[in-house]
């Protein structure tokens, strides 16, 4: 692992926690220059772990305070890592966020707004911000964080989140066709259930200790998945070793779903 991504710049977004952190880890201690954006303040506790474990790595880190709903935000983030580092080799587009189940007739419009908004649109101007560099550059990796919600259906999500990550999947689709003449390799990773958030840990705690056995047990390697299996996978899309590789499909989700 260690070198194949010396002298890349990578940006991943929503990278302070759970799956977008170990994302960031796996590439720095690949070789990669660490930008992180997410809505943490400078000084933030999360930010200064994320910092200290990337720089022991040996390698550059550079945050970013940014809501990637928000074009002026993300450009100004892209803006400052292109300053600082002169380029920009890889997007990991990983924010994003659900909501508790609900049914479509109880859902508040707001609450569809915020999710579509965050996955879908979010994921759009993070790429529109990049693509320009990598484009003169004739180069680049965009890597896109759906779920196995959006190639089936969700478990544990709501109609919003799973139409979001549904349609990230589309956007990786079209924008491999439209930037692969251009040198830019646009894929997606669809994890399965991954212990890296509240939100799974709350469902968790309700579940009875044979709920959570069947739980497992519908899963063929028979285990819930790791920040970390994210993190190897986008590892993989990010270097050469998936130079021939477009507008795929990473399923991550030990076996779980089948495509």
């Amino acid at each position: 692992m260690e070198g194949k991504l010396m002298d890349k710049v990578a940006l991943v977004t929503g990278g302070l926690r759970g799956i977008g952190k170990a994302i960031a880890v796996t590439l720095a201690q690949a070789g990669a220059t660490m930008v992180v954006l997410d809505q943490d303040h400078e000084d933030a506790p999360a930010v200064s772990e994320l910092r200290g474990k990337i720089e022991t790595s040996g390698r550059n880190f550079r945050y970013g305070k940014a809501d990637v709903t928000s074009h002026g935000e993300v450009a100004g983030v892209v803006e400052d890592a292109l300053k600082t580092f002169g380029t920009l080799d890889i997007l990991v587009n990983n924010a994003g966020g659900g909501m508790s189940p609900v049914l479509v007739e109880d859902l508040e419009e707001r609450d569809w707004d915020r999710v579509l908004n965050v996955n879908l649109k979010g994921t759009y101007l993070c790429s529109k911000a990049v693509i320009p560099t990598m484009k003169r550059q004739r180069t680049g990796s965009i890597i896109n964080i759906s779920s196995q919600a959006g190639r089936s259906v969700g478990q544990i999500s709501s109609v919003s989140y799973v139409s979001a990550k549904a349609g990230v999947i589309g956007f990786t689709r079209q924008l491999a066709m439209e930037v692969g003449p251009l040198g830019i390799r646009v894929n997606a990773i669809a994890p399965g259930l991954v212990l890296s958030g509240e939100r799974l840990a709350k469902r968790l705690e309700s579940y009875t200790e044979e709920q959570k056995r069947d739980m497992v047990e519908a899963i063929p390697l028979r285990r819930l998945g790791k920040p970390e299996d994210i993190g190897r996978a986008a590892l993989f899309l990010a270097s050469e070793d998936s130079s021939y590789i477009t507008g795929a499909v990473i399923d991550v989700n030990g076996g779980r779903f089948m495509l």
